[in-house]
């Protein structure tokens, strides 16, 4: 096909049955290992890797390899580059990891190369080119002229067409003897055998020559089972510094699917920190205030836990899916810590004789019950998520890990450890004395509680007067009403 690989690589595609159609229920994972030690075990010396169609045409295509890992050795003298492929490879096969390991382009194959003697062919009177036209004609195939069949009166007009090509028969062109004495005709007409006008020998040369930017290149590939991918770089980054030593000119780079990961992971650790700082900074246009902000984004690290952990329960490692997982979790954490702080805030603003501690416990109560329903709606509708295996589900099954773990531990979290947090941070006020300072001094003496905008006293006096003419036999509390009215000038 159009794969940039060598011809000695052969690629089925594999249609699985319906998982409830399978004699075992074990993993894909474990499908893929039994498979590929069968076909390893049945065909010696052959390396089997398995990848998906779509991911396999784009990693060739747009990396040179479908492998998790891939290290780029890049030069002049393919022996060198090859020499030095091999001491990878050695030390990529004792890692802790590693699996499907090999050298990308294939060894030295023996080739039948003719080099032509310049000046034999000028004392014949031969032109070169007509030596190299010989022999491809001879040994490969030569187009001379085109064939057409079928009436090109008759839709779609146009006859089919078939090339003809000229080569020569078996018995002249199955070995190096023969090719040697291949008759060349020389302007005389004179029938000058190929080994008068260039030399062949059979030598050992590269099936395949990959280049990368401009560069010769030879790939180490090798798949990561078990392990992270960035843990076992860092380790192969150091030990092939150790026991390696390159050449002037030579260079080694690693690329493969990790270098999309590692690139994915550069651009995450500059949107999760700025996620963070936007949301602290629309938490304190909200509240005006660092300590309400700090409870709020507490619920960012309760949530991180539960995360990590269920990530490490499931054997998952961080990945792209696994970061927008994350992101989504921490919009949702800070939405609970918010619900909780304004919560609290409403109720300290409500209520002048309550305290801090008693309106946190009460809030806790209060908000239990929405936050329940929120979360558990969430956790419902993403566990599905988390245990498919049908198509695509290896990119959705992080993310929803992510955000179920971390849910599940905001919602044991938030309305423990919250409650306690405010209270430590804000901690207790005296509201008496608050409240007699602020009708002595100035109303800068009474911190807000609250980002909830109250009503003007005007607009408050007309609905009360709308209430007693709507209810003209019910009782009033003037107690209530005075207690309010106070609340409101202030």
């Amino acid at each position: 096909g159009t794969d940039p690989l060598p011809p000695n690589r052969l690629e089925v595609l594999v249609g699985l049955k319906d998982y409830n159609d399978w004699k075992e229920k074990i993993t894909k994972q474990e499908l893929l290992i039994r498979m590929r030690n069968d076909l390893e075990a049945g065909l010696p010396g052959a390396r089997v890797s398995f990848s998906q169609p779509i991911m396999d045409n784009l990693s060739e295509a747009i990396m040179g390899t479908i492998a998790d890992l891939a290290v780029f050795v890049s030069g002049n003298d393919l022996k060198v580059m090859r020499q030095i492929s091999n001491e990878i490879l050695e030390i990529v096969k004792d890692m802790k990891g590693a699996s499907e390991f090999g050298i990308e382009q294939e060894a030295d194959s023996p080739q039948l190369t003719v080099r032509i003697d310049r000046e034999a062919a000028a004392r014949y009177g031969i032109n070169v080119s007509d030596i190299q036209q010989m022999v491809e004609a001879a040994i490969g195939m030569q187009r001379i002229d085109t064939l057409y069949e079928g009436p090109s009166d008759i839709p779609p007009k146009t006859p089919a067409r078939f090339g003809i090509v000229v080569r020569f028969s078996k018995d002249y062109r199955s070995s190096q003897r023969a090719i040697e004495n291949m008759p060349i005709i020389s302007p005389k007409g004179e029938r000058i055998p190929l080994s008068e006008l260039a030399k062949i020998t059979l030598e050992d040369g590269p099936t395949m020559i990959f280049r990368q930017e401009g560069r010769r290149t030879v790939t180490v590939r090798t798949n990561i089972r078990g392990r992270d991918q960035g843990g076992f770089v860092s380790e192969l980054r150091k030990k092939v510094q150790e026991k390696v030593k390159l050449p002037d000119g030579y260079e080694v780079r690693y690329g493969g699917q990790y270098e999309n990961l590692a690139r994915v992971g550069t651009r995450l650790a500059m949107v999760i920190p700025l996620t963070i700082v936007i949301i602290f900074g629309v938490l304190y246009l909200l509240y005006k205030n660092l300590k309400y902000v700090y409870v709020a984004l507490a619920c960012i690290p309760l949530s991180l836990v539960g995360g990590i952990y269920a990530l490490l329960l499931r054997g998952y490692y961080f990945n792209v899916s696994g970061g927008v997982g994350f992101i989504s979790l921490f919009g949702i954490a800070t939405m609970a810590g918010v619900l909780f702080v304004s919560r609290t805030n409403h109720l300290l603003h409500e209520d002048d004789e309550i305290s801090v501690k008693e309106a946190v416990k009460k809030a806790a109560v209060i908000q239990l019950r929405p936050m329940l329903m929120t979360m558990l709606l969430a956790l419902l509708g993403l566990i599905p998520a988390t245990l498919a295996s049908g198509v695509g589900s290896d990119v959705q099954r992080p993310l929803a890990t992510v955000i179920v773990g971390g849910l599940f531990s905001a919602l044991l979290l938030v309305l423990t450890v919250l409650p306690s947090l405010y209270l430590i941070l804000v901690g207790e006020r005296e509201y008496g004395r608050a409240r007699s300072q602020s009708n002595k001094g100035s109303d800068d003496s009474y911190p807000p509680f609250s980002y909830i905008d109250t009503l003007p006293l005007e607009e408050y006096q007309v609905e009360s007067s709308q209430e007693e003419d709507d209810f003209p036999g019910r009782k009033t509390n003037s107690k209530s009403t005075k207690k309010k009215t106070t609340r409101k000038k202030r």
